[in-house]
């Protein structure tokens, strides 16, 4: 695009050297026909107006796309902007829902575990007890046993050892 403006800018510049240079030539008056009417006036000068309306036209043309085109970008950027506004609340609603799932999942995992913790107690609880009856019902069997051997030796039933 430098390349661009740097080109008509030298071309507008040799026009009008080369318009100082023959001034007298195109200031000489010519007669002009204009096919509906006739006028006599020089003409360079026309040519040189047409030249000027021309330039001033697509300048004005070009400043017009110009502006149109930053309009446009303006606009990209301000949608650009919205969108990415929508998909980082919808990544902070999407973070939120998953931290909110670890919770759940978390606090029903201690839940368990402590169900689990409780249950096991309980057995435990249970089989310690159990435990304490097989041991104090094998005491007194044992106890028993002990009274009868005691008994058999007091009475005298058992033949003695050799």
């Amino acid at each position: 695009m430098k390349i661009l403006g740097l080109l008509i800018f030298t071309g507008l510049i040799v026009l009008g050297v080369f318009t100082l240079a023959n001034w007298d030539t195109l200031n000489t008056p010519a007669n002009l026909s204009f096919l509906v009417f006739h006028l006599e006036a020089p003409l360079g000068i026309v040519l040189l107006g047409a030249i000027v309306a021309f330039v001033a036209l697509f300048t004005a043309y070009t400043l017009i796309l110009r502006t149109a085109m930053l309009m446009d970008a303006r606009r990209y950027e301000r949608e650009l902007r919205s969108q990415q506004k929508l998909a980082e609340q919808a990544e902070a609603s999407r973070l939120s829902e998953l931290r909110s799932q670890l919770e759940q999942s978390f606090a029903e995992l201690h839940d368990t575990a402590d169900t689990t913790r409780k249950e096991l107690g309980t057995r435990l609880d249970g089989m310690e007890q159990t435990l304490r009856n097989i041991i104090e019902e094998s005491g007194r069997s044992l106890s028993a046993y002990i009274g009868e051997v005691e008994d058999k030796l007091d009475h005298g039933s058992f033949p003695p050892a050799v």
